[in-house]
């Protein structure tokens, strides 16, 4: 063991700089996953809106995000997420043979 209760590594690592790389590393994974989701998943972004509260601002709000949806309809970048959605509804409207939909859970 090394000196201060610190585990020695058979890797050499540097001391100094790491901390400030792996910092942008997960800034930019961030940023990354985000833009990602709000390019092609507007649907959720507008519903999450309409959930807040009432008030001027979340109105503003709710008319850019509507507009935002539209717009990203209109490139087919909410196609994939609309093709998934329809899957979950079969699959959850589906009823096995028999069994009265009430008694399933």
């Amino acid at each position: 063991m090394a000196e201060h209760h610190e585990f020695e590594s058979p890797v050499d690592l540097p001391k100094e700089g790491a901390r400030k790389r792996a910092l942008g590393w997960i800034t930019v994974t961030i940023f990354t996953a985000s833009l990602f989701l709000l390019v092609t998943n507007a649907f959720a972004l507008k519903e999450w809106v309409d959930e807040q509260p009432a008030s001027p601002f979340q109105a503003k709000l709710a008319a850019w995000a509507t507009e935002w949806q539209d717009a990203t309809d209109a490139l087919g970048l909410g196609t994939p997420r609309t093709a998934v959605h329809r899957a979950w509804k079969e699959a959850e409207a589906a009823r096995f043979d028999g069994v009265p939909a009430a008694d399933q859970r």
